[in-house]
């Protein structure tokens, strides 16, 4: 069954998901941005209290704005970390770039390759060339995301049958996926027959906007969404290609 990803924001934050069950924990800083970090004592103090109950993702934020080396240390004890690519499309060196970050995380804390399904305007690599630097580092994820959350959600940007092809892609290089993007119940629900491994959200779970802080009744929503039974979907023939 698909899981349950849930942003959190601070500790306070942390103890509602665990509570409500979440399948994996994410750690940001929303006003920050889509992937946003948030302060290396929040993370640690999220990475203690869990304490290996569930896994544990960071967001270090994008690496068009440099990633700080001497914080990668503070990621310790996660069990997964990302770093966006908005801005580096243009930069011919974004792979070796990005690669030089992966592989100074802590040991133990595995890297997540991020695509934007608004890839153009964010001035990203393609979700195809992320999922190709992703698969030759070992990345066990591809989280696909938006950077723009005005601009519509997920599916506002890449359609249900280009996200076929892309799952098909992904499972192919050994690679799953993770789906994110200003979803909601409907966009959710649509989104189930690719069989990601994580629906990853936030402002659906939020009261008001956001930044606004998770509510436990919101998350409970959701996770009655993700354990309906779904149609497991056929092969498409692009994806056959």
């Amino acid at each position: 069954m698909t899981g349950l990803l849930v942003s959190v924001r601070d500790l306070d934050e942390a103890r509602i998901a665990l509570a409500a069950g979440v399948d994996l924990i994410d750690v940001k800083e929303p006003r920050r941005g889509s992937l946003g970090a948030a302060s290396a004592e929040v993370w640690r103090s999220v990475v203690a209290f869990v304490a290996g109950r569930q896994p544990v993702s960071l967001a270090l934020g994008e690496l068009v704005e440099g990633i700080d080396p001497e914080r990668l240390p503070s990621a310790a004890r996660a069990n997964f970390a990302k770093v966006g690519l908005a801005g580096m499309r243009g930069d011919m060196g974004w792979p070796q770039r990005w690669r030089a970050v992966v592989e100074n995380l802590p040991a133990g804390t595995r890297p997540v390759a991020v695509a934007y399904a608004d890839w153009q305007s964010a001035g990203a690599p393609s979700p195809e060339e992320v999922l190709e630097a992703g698969a030759e580092a070992g990345c066990p994820y591809l989280l696909v995301d938006t950077y723009g959350k005005s601009r519509g959600n997920l599916l506002a940007h890449l359609s249900a049958s280009e996200l076929h092809v892309l799952a098909a892609q992904a499972r192919a290089a050994g690679v799953e996926l993770v789906l994110a993007g200003s979803l909601d119940e409907l966009a959710i629900t649509e989104l189930l027959p690719l069989a990601p491994a994580y629906i990853a959200v936030r402002g659906a779970v939020c009261r008001g906007t956001r930044s606004g802080p998770i509510d436990e009744s919101k998350i409970q929503q959701i996770k009655n969404i993700l354990a309906a039974p779904t149609l497991t979907p056929s092969p498409s023939p692009s994806a056959a290609h």
